[in-house]
């Protein structure tokens, strides 16, 4: 029979690759981790490891057990959470991964609207645009830029946003006027992402709109971008909802075309009913709802991988 607390070892051994490091975490002596591994494996007649000098990797036995380990491990954290709802009673933390745009101009100020909410627990945001290799072990809540391919996860559609030019008046005030997107690659400099900070299909969106752009400053942080254009170096390819609140920046006249995009809500499917993560998902629901330039759907668009 499979008991819960050899599945809270063999849980610890496969996210560390190592029964030392397991053994740390858990605060027990490694012999004694082996041996719950070993009677977890007599238990349901399957190697659940290779043992390798490199570390302990999951047999195909191990992966299906993963499964269920995890699930029983979230099932028990929902229950301890069930009755706590509320913020002042919220502890341990809770990791967001976002991109750089939507972490650093949009959750991390609105989070001081939620302080009370948030009670004891840590946030986490970790800024990335870039999510094809993301799993759901990285994070507790994700929002990603295109839809994801992630196993194991809720996937919903949390908003729509635009894309459209931003620069500094005075740099503005040099050039001349244009009406046609085909002609800003012409009559002003341009800035954008470095090729790798970006999936294939975002970083393509500059070029949907501007076929012969070639970007004078590139970075991988909005932000770097964001002070460029700032400096008067260029253009900045900005979402609308955030380059309209940039102090020293303001939209380009006489160019209504904007690009669409979107953002993406992701929770592990493990992790949908814990409190923090619900109390996370409707705080980026209300913030999504605050903020002039974004529109949440109109429908609840929800897919299960």
């Amino acid at each position: 029979m499979v008991r819960a607390d050899d599945l809270g070892i063999f849980l610890e051994v496969a996210r560390h690759g190592r029964l030392t490091e397991a053994a740390k975490v858990l605060k027990l002596n490694h012999t004694t981790v082996g041996r719950h591994i070993s009677q977890l494996e007599r238990s349901v007649q399957q190697r659940l490891f290779n043992r390798e000098p490199s570390g302990w990797t999951l047999t195909e036995p191990g992966m299906r057990l993963l499964a269920h380990a995890e699930a029983i491990e979230a099932a028990v954290r929902a229950a301890n959470e069930d009755c706590l709802l509320t913020g002042k009673h919220l502890t341990g933390s809770v990791r967001i991964v976002a991109p750089d745009g939507f972490g650093s101009y949009l959750l991390v100020p609105g989070l001081g609207r939620f302080s009370e909410q948030l009670g004891g627990l840590t946030v986490e945001v970790v800024t990335a645009n870039r999510h094809t290799s993301l799993t759901s072990r990285e994070f507790d809540v994700a929002i990603t830029i295109e839809r994801p391919q992630a196993r194991g996860v809720k996937v919903s559609l949390l908003a729509n946003y635009q894309l459209a030019f931003f620069g500094a008046p005075d740099y503005l005030a040099t050039r001349p006027t244009v009406t046609d997107p085909a002609e800003i690659a012409d009559a002003f400099e341009l800035i954008w992402y470095v090729d790798e900070a970006l999936g294939a299909h975002t970083y393509q969106t500059l070029y949907g709109l501007v076929p012969d752009a070639a970007p004078r400053v590139q970075s991988n942080s909005i932000a770097a971008q964001i002070n460029a254009a700032q400096q008067g170096m260029g253009l900045a390819f900005l979402p609308t909802y955030i380059g309209r609140r940039i102090p020293g920046l303001v939209r380009l006249p006489g160019v209504e075309q904007t690009v669409p995009h979107s953002y993406w809500l992701l929770v592990p499917s493990n992790f949908e009913r814990l409190a923090r993560v619900m109390m996370m998902t409707r705080m980026l629901h209300q913030l999504v709802h605050d903020t002039a330039g974004l529109a949440p759907p109109t429908r609840l668009s929800l897919v299960a991988d």
